[in-house]
């Protein structure tokens, strides 16, 4: 009996003629690469323009009412102040969304919104926080930008009001956070991706994040919130996940405002509480899209 045959006398199964016959080659497995959602490149300078126009039009409302109301304009009440920018932050948002809809499609996955390892998440978070304070602390230092403050600053010290806080509060850390990086880093990001190498469309990304804030911030701090922009878009395109940079403008944006406000022990409350806050709105979307995505 030969080697080739069957102990029990049965010849061997011939071998398919084409290499094709034993199936398709092993896949490679997935990239965390958050680029290629098919939105057109040019729909993220749209966009950002619709969002823009829409935005003022809101706000333009807000202070009309405001006017109207017998209050300056030039300074109004913080409860307006607030409702102008959330109409703003809704702006972005829905402009984001019809966009994405119209040109390749939405959904929570498309738009970063998916799971991520803690531990890569916690890892690229901390690096990308850490580089983003030197440079800011270096950049301030050499330009002599201490003194300077933004609009929500100079407003907790004109009101430093429970409500004015609160309101802030609100809307700095838990409302801020989650709609900026899922225009600019969600959508903007990956619309650039569809056209450019990640790290030019992270630049460019930054560079849009840093121009939307010089309507409240000093033109001193518009290069280091380019900078947080840049490194949020890398933090997105290495952990495939927008929930660390979401934690990450979190974080940032509580111990902005705590310093704003003299705060110490509060700083971490503020933190974690935000955090909670955050995780409780998108956890559930993640969990949802990613029912609706397993296989049957």
């Amino acid at each position: 009996m030969s080697r080739t045959d069957d102990p029990i006398g049965r010849p061997p199964p011939a071998l398919p003629e084409r290499p094709e016959a034993l199936g398709p080659p092993p896949q490679p497995p997935p990239s965390r690469d958050p680029g290629g959602p098919g939105w057109p490149l040019w729909t993220a300078f749209v966009a950002l323009i619709t969002a823009f126009v829409l935005g003022n039009v809101l706000g333009g409302i807000v202070y009309g009412i405001a006017d109207a109301s017998g209050y300056d304009v030039d300074d109004p009440p913080a409860g307006y102040l607030m409702a102008a920018n959330l109409v703003f932050q809704g702006s972005l948002l829905a402009s984001a969304l019809m966009f994405a809809h119209f040109y390749g499609g939405v959904s929570a996955a498309k738009l970063g919104l998916r799971p991520v390892r803690l531990r890569t998440g916690l890892t690229w978070a901390a690096a990308t926080l850490v580089a983003y304070y030197v440079f800011q602390a270096v950049w301030i230092s050499a330009l002599g930008l201490e003194n300077e403050s933004d609009e929500i600053t100079d407003r907790l010290e004109a009101d430093p009001s429970t409500a004015t806080v609160v309101g802030i509060a609100i809307f700095a850390v838990v409302i801020a956070p989650i709609v900026e990086e899922v225009f600019f880093r969600g959508f903007v990001f990956g619309a650039l991706r569809s056209s450019m190498p990640p790290v030019a469309a992270a630049a460019g990304t930054g560079l849009l994040f840093g121009g939307v804030h010089a309507f409240g911030s000093p033109i001193g701090f518009l290069v280091p919130l380019a900078m947080l922009g840049f490194l949020l878009s890398l933090l997105y395109w290495k952990t495939g996940s927008l929930l660390p940079c979401i934690a990450l403008h979190v974080v940032n944006n509580s111990i902005a405002l705590s310093v704003a406000l003299g705060w110490g022990w509060q700083i971490p409350v503020l933190t974690a509480a935000a955090l909670a806050a955050v995780a409780g709105i998108l956890l559930p979307v993640v969990r949802s899209n990613g029912r609706r995505a397993a296989p049957a």
